[in-house]
């Protein structure tokens, strides 16, 4: 016999909080890898809107979330830029290596910038790994831009703060450089009339491409997310038929970049010299919470298909919430926070399941 409905997010919730962010902060064993239990000096992330933390605020961008209901679930309650009501999965990785989140770049002064050595957030929402991705809105910071911007915090500002060549290199070295982009490309070029496998493979292409600059600029420890099941997201399965159903043919184009991706990182950790990669399938990790049919509500407990910002969604071409939106009362209950970006409840279950279950990272060993 199941518990009555009105208890089911008493119990939820009481089971989130045994599950504190203690627990992904625990210590790690001496016999875990490096990308699970390393000391890192800095967190460098590059992508967009899931883990952009206010870029976006400071460009002349239609693709903001600066206001309210945005961050209400934030510390002080405001919203901060970040495309949820929370955390995002940037700011939990930050968490679990004992980080401070990383601030968007766009928000700091210089002086600031020469007195940061624990990392940046160059992320840009509706961005993508090609230079034209999302540029229809305005501003953006694309792949092949945050990685310029980096090459410019290597050269205004770490070398200020690190005297000597061989002090930048070993930070460099022993910070962890996360990735996460490439849905956008997908989102904007990509359609039913090419050839998925022709698509993925220009895509990683020109994503490798950025990869190696990197890597040339000093970076070795990399994290990197997959592509997410764009096909299962709330604004796409509004106007599937059945009503609700995930669009499989775009989540099949998009898992084939996906193996790709994965395959090609045995590859580069054999071509490059002392690089470790750590692959995150955040692409199986959010289909798992909707259900095992992929088209089903996998619990009673979360709303999976349902943004809760805008609280009455009709399948509109927005993305996101609107100044005027009204959210839901629990954000806890529900995945997707607007309708493609998901709540802080969600990228704390991936954490869970990141570093303390590891089930959805692991690292790259062949």
């Amino acid at each position: 016999m199941g518990l009555p409905s009105s208890l089911k997010p008493c119990v939820f919730l009481v089971f989130l909080f045994l599950l504190n962010v203690s627990t992904i902060n625990s210590e790690p064993s001496n016999e875990e890898p490096v990308l699970f239990g390393g000391n890192f000096q800095a967190l460098y992330v590059i992508g967009d809107s899931l883990i952009d933390s206010g870029n976006n605020n400071n460009l002349i961008t239609k693709v903001k979330s600066n206001f309210a209901p945005y961050g209400s679930d934030f510390e002080g309650g405001k919203p901060t830029g970040r495309f949820s009501n929370g955390k995002t999965i940037a700011d939990y990785i930050a968490i679990y290596y004992g980080l401070p989140l990383a601030p968007a770049f766009k928000g700091l002064t210089e002086e600031q910038k020469n007195n940061i050595s624990t990392g940046i957030n160059y992320a840009s929402a509706s961005c993508g790994i090609f230079p034209d991705t999302g540029r229809r809105f305005g501003e953006c910071l694309s792949l092949s831009v945050q990685v310029d911007l980096f090459n410019q915090t290597i050269d205004q500002n770490l070398k200020k703060i690190f005297k000597t060549e061989s002090e930048l290199t070993k930070h460099l070295a022993e910070s962890l450089f996360m990735t996460a982009i490439g849905i956008n490309d997908y989102v904007f070029y990509y359609n039913t009339t090419m050839d998925p496998s022709a698509f993925a493979d220009k895509l990683l292409h020109d994503f490798l491409i950025q990869i190696k600059r990197l890597y040339n600029l000093g970076a070795r420890n990399f994290f990197m997310n997959n592509i997410k099941p764009l096909g299962c997201y709330p604004n796409i399965i509004a106007k599937t038929v059945p009503r609700g159903s995930c669009d499989d043919s775009l989540n099949h184009a998009i898992e084939i970049f996906n193996v790709q991706l994965r395959e090609s990182l045995s590859h580069m950790r054999h071509k490059l010299s002392n690089t470790s990669f750590l692959y995150s399938d955040y692409f199986n990790f959010m289909l798992e919470l909707r259900g095992p049919s992929n088209n089903q509500v996998s619990s009673n407990l979360l709303n999976t298909t349902s943004p809760c910002c805008p609280k009455v969604y009709n399948g509109g071409l927005t993305a996101t919430c609107l100044p005027l939106s009204k959210a839901c009362k629990e954000p806890d209950m529900f995945i997707f926070f607007d309708p493609r970006h998901p709540t802080q409840i969600a990228n704390f279950m991936y954490a869970i399941q990141c570093f303390q279950e590891r089930e959805v990272c692991h690292v790259v060993i062949d």
